[in-house]
């Protein structure tokens, strides 16, 4: 998730949780809880969401270097392409760099 998104996320969260605890105090019944219990999950997915892709970004991926070169049209370097199988992730570095 994004940080806009995360942010976005904690917002509908609090005013999910602000909803519940004025209908909890409107009504006798309790019928606030479901809004309360979703604003927890929102929490909950959010915060538990930021601890994977920090451990994710940890972790030091398995570079190999492709066959493909690119060319920056900006300062005229040769790039060389190297592909992480486990993430997907592409980086174009000029030749003789390694990522990570």
């Amino acid at each position: 998730m994004t940080p806009n998104g995360r942010v976005a996320a904690l917002v509908i969260a609090g005013l999910a949780a602000m909803g519940g605890v004025l209908v909890q105090a409107a009504s006798a019944e309790g019928s606030g809880f479901p809004l309360l219990l979703f604003a927890a999950l929102i929490v909950a997915g959010t915060v538990f969401d930021a601890g994977y892709l920090a451990r994710k970004r940890r972790t030091r991926g398995n570079w190999q270097l492709t066959a493909e070169r690119e060319v920056d049209h900006q300062s005229g370097q040769i790039l060389d392409v190297w592909y992480d199988p486990v993430s997907g992730e592409r980086r174009y570095l000029p030749t003789g760099q390694r990522p990570d």
